[in-house]
């Protein structure tokens, strides 16, 4: 597991803040996945960025997301902002691929252009969930 990270342009750690991709991580492909190009096609036509959840179903951590900091209400009035995409990595492996989620829960906020703007790994609570977004608008 930890040759599968170094290889992605990782150092193993634990992170409670966003991180940035290291220069030496690599996108699988160079066309983005269906499911995540979709909802840039929508943040292009709103005028809006697009936060993308990527969980599983069988993370723990994932599933409190959503019983807690996805269920505050200053979170969800910050989130009104986005194209708000959830994404089943068991699913759509190749978008977690794509994006090189190394760990779930994994956050990404993408602009219009699909470019990647903030990145979180791991679980956040819902104030500083909610100062993260309001940082990016």
């Amino acid at each position: 597991m930890i040759s599968a990270i170094a290889e992605l342009g990782y150092q193993p750690e634990i992170v409670r803040s966003p991180i940035k991709l290291s220069s030496t991580a690599v996108r699988s492909t160079s066309e983005i996945p269906q499911v995540v190009a979709n909802a840039i096609q929508e943040a292009r036509a709103s005028g809006r960025s697009v936060f993308v959840d990527f969980y599983a179903e069988w993370c723990g951590a994932c599933k409190t997301m959503d019983r807690t900091t996805f269920k505050d209400s200053e979170v969800i009035k910050a989130l009104d902002n986005f194209v708000f995409l959830k994404v089943d990595t068991d699913e759509y492996p190749e978008a977690a691929k794509f994006f090189a989620v190394v760990g779930m829960p994994t956050f990404i906020v993408l602009d219009t252009s699909g470019t990647e703007v903030y990145r979180q790994v791991g679980p956040i609570d819902a104030e500083e969930l909610t100062d993260q977004l309001l940082g990016l608008l």
